[in-house]
């Protein structure tokens, strides 16, 4: 099936032959197709629904003017005049000889010239401007093109290409991390189509909106839309058959382009003017006169709604009004995060550059570390048959198919958590001889890396969280004397496994609908090292149960308040893993296991865990390390 967008609806071409062609045709309430005749070409056509005026000329010359309703049929032949206008929207279906061309317009709203229009045969565009550093995320777009930041699992730039028909060509201005963007497009939307353009020069003087639109001109001689990487909408977009600019109410003109409106008609543009309009232009329209708007466009501007200062150069300019979500600055896009929890949330989100998405069956891990994907991909092949088969891979992610059945979290059933447990210790913990090659990794991978990360999270913050501390009522020391005071030779004493999880916590486990059990987002090593510690894995666990990750990917459900050296803190918590936390417990205690030796691990987990979240969960991550390892120390007295 091939669709063609008219400036009154479309045409959706189910066959064309050297015999026939048949279409189905949609027309929009309060529009009409062109006043026309074929010279060659006969049609049939039958209104499938709603209420049309029929324009026709019968034999004596006379054009007849009739409303007509689904059920009714008319046979045109070559020379009659005739015309279609639609009363309400109105669905046609037309079978006609194959001289497609054969069209000669005596009158069209939108001036179209005779015959075959050439751009309404061309697949629509979408074109994504994503080339831009994203400088007002500051450090979240550190390590990733802002058009990939999660929302809902998904990129942001996916929700704007899931609002589109999947007929459409995407094109694609790549900039800043722009590798990341194209494998993305890739892995998440093998049923589009993308044209990629390379953007020579995307920040400093010169650079901008409209340079990178331009960019892109010669694939954009059609009528498109454009979205910016940092515009999200929940409405579905119209489809292309006019000029249109999104826009929103706002308050604050001074910080937007406005319009001014007069109902559905776009009047004049202002540019960030504090005597600007009541409707903010939110980074999205649809160009059909794509001619006129190269001609408008100021390159230099930087501004790409240079291109609409004289809106009188356009055969018209609607407005479309949308419920719209401004990501482009740090606190816009935690708001919208927080907003869009419409569906479980896989990760927490980090500040190091490692994002897990879920787009529609696919499950995406992606990081600007390249070496960290091909560890991953290495140790996929070492979990075969306990973790999904990759099935694409680029330099900065790879994906696989979404396992079907739910998360150990979604699970909410002792019964399984407690098979799961019993899983581990039979078909993934394989232990193997102890040597002093694994005590250095346990000594680098638990004390050193700890060190580390505690001075990139003192680097973030000021001297308070160096000092001592009562923390939810509990006297602490300075961490770094908690930390002195662990028995370190017993924590590097770990058991060692060929085969390990690594971040084996419930968001990371899926109970199939056939009832295996399926490991996801696995580490790509251990200290570098393919042997790990079965103690890591218990205390990524222990840890998860104590605190649902999965609700923490919502701010709204924790709190961490810091007065100089009083410190409270809380968090959402799930009953049922409140009440599992006991049988965990006794059940590494009955294998075997030390528990405060889990404890310690976790505690150290977390202290690890804080400077890569964002800033709040970063601190409660902090000082519950803090107040664990206190009361661990307290209990050993």
């Amino acid at each position: 099936m091939k669709t063609i967008y008219k400036p009154w609806g479309r045409e959706e071409w189910l066959e064309l032959n050297d015999k026939y062609c048949y279409k189905r045709i949609y027309i929009n309430a309060g529009t009409k197709t062109s006043y026309q005749y074929h010279e060659n070409k006969l049609e049939t056509n039958y209104l499938i629904e709603g209420t049309a005026e029929f324009w026709l000329e019968n034999d004596e010359g006379v054009v007849e003017k009739t409303i007509e309703k689904p059920g009714f049929f008319v046979t045109i032949k070559p020379f009659k005049k005739h015309r279609v206008v639609a009363v309400t929207d109105i669905i046609l279906q037309e079978v006609s000889t194959p001289e497609v061309d054969d069209v000669i317009r005596i009158s069209d709203d939108s001036d179209r010239e005779d015959g075959k229009i050439t751009h309404e045969h061309m697949k629509p565009a979408l074109c994504i401007l994503t080339a831009g550093i994203g400088s007002r995320l500051e450090n979240l777009s550190e390590h990733i093109n802002k058009g990939l930041l999660p929302l809902d699992n998904k990129a942001i730039i996916t929700h704007m290409i899931d609002k589109i028909p999947k007929d459409y060509e995407i094109v694609v201005a790549l900039g800043y991390r722009g590798d990341m963007v194209r494998e993305y497009c890739l892995a998440a939307h093998t049923d589009r189509t993308f044209k990629f353009v390379e953007v020579d020069k995307y920040d400093g003087e010169g650079t901008g909106p409209s340079y990178s639109i331009n960019q892109c001109k010669e694939y954009l001689q059609r009528p498109f839309i454009w979205v910016t990487a940092d515009t999200i909408v929940s409405d579905e977009l119209p489809r292309l058959n006019t000029n249109w600019l999104g826009v929103y109410p706002t308050g604050i003109p001074e910080l937007y382009a406005t319009i001014n409106v007069d109902g559905d008609n776009a009047i004049n543009l202002k540019n960030k003017n504090k005597q600007g309009y009541d409707d903010a232009f939110i980074g999205l329209a649809s160009v059909y006169d794509y001619e006129t708007f190269w001609n408008e466009l100021d390159v230099d501007s930087g501004e790409i709604v240079s291109a609409y200062y004289n809106l009188n150069k356009y055969s018209s300019m609607k407005v479309k009004r949308f419920d719209w979500y401004d990501v482009g600055t740090i606190d816009n896009y935690i708001k919208a995060k927080n907003l869009f929890k419409g569906s479980t949330v896989y990760s927490i989100p980090k500040v190091n550059g490692e994002f897990l998405y879920k787009v529609n069956d696919k499950f995406i891990k992606l990081s600007s570390n390249k070496d960290f994907i091909k560890g991953r991909i290495k140790r996929s092949a070492e979990l075969s048959g306990l973790v999904p088969k990759i099935n694409f891979n680029g330099k900065n992610l790879y994906s696989y198919n979404w396992q079907a059945g739910r998360t150990l979290y979604e699970c909410d059933d002792s019964n399984v958590w407690n098979k799961f447990l019993n899983f581990c210790n039979k078909d993934l913990w394989k232990e193997t001889d102890i040597d002093n090659n694994f005590l250095d990794t346990c000594e680098e991978f638990y004390y050193n890396k700890s060190m580390s990360r505690l001075k990139l999270f003192f680097d973030d913050r000021d001297d308070t969280f160096t000092k001592s501390h009562t923390v939810n009522n509990v006297k602490t020391d300075n961490v770094h004397n908690l930390l002195k005071k662990l028995d370190w030779q017993s924590i590097f004493n770990g058991i060692p496994t060929k085969l390990f999880h690594g971040d084996l916590q419930f968001d990371n486990v899926i109970i199939g609908d056939n009832k295996k059990f399926y490991l996801l987002d696995w580490r790509q090593d251990f200290g570098g090292s393919n042997v790990g510690d079965v103690y890591y894995d218990l205390a990524k666990m222990y840890g998860g149960i104590l605190m649902s990750y999965k609700l923490m990917a919502n701010s709204n459900n924790f709190t961490c308040f810091v007065d100089k050296n009083v410190v409270s803190y809380t968090y959402k918590s799930e009953p049922a893993l409140n009440t599992f936390m006991p049988t965990y417990e006794d059940w590494i205690v009955q294998n075997g296991y030390d528990l405060n030796k889990v404890k310690t691990i976790t505690s150290l987990i977390f202290l690890n865990m804080a400077p890569l979240h964002e800033k709040e969960f970063g601190d409660l991550l902090f000082f519950k390390s803090k107040q664990m390892l206190q009361e661990l120390i307290n209990n050993d007295k």
